[in-house]
């Protein structure tokens, strides 16, 4: 009886991860665009990070 059960339910599991493993990949692309559009492009490019901020600033200023 208790194998049942947990057969039943790591059916259920797998049919469910596939879907929330999507909605976090739109959740994180969301969040990218609008890091972007505030002017935070860290997540592309977080060597550079600095440097990109720097010129951003001197580009808006002239």
């Amino acid at each position: 009886m208790d194998i049942k059960k947990v057969v039943k339910t790591a059916k259920t599991i797998s049919k469910v991860v596939p879907f929330v493993t999507a909605a976090i990949g739109v959740a994180t692309l969301a969040l990218a665009k609008y890091e972007e559009k505030q002017g935070n492009y860290s997540r592309d490019f977080p060597e550079v990070e600095n440097e990109m901020k720097a010129k951003i600033e001197e580009v808006k200023k002239a």
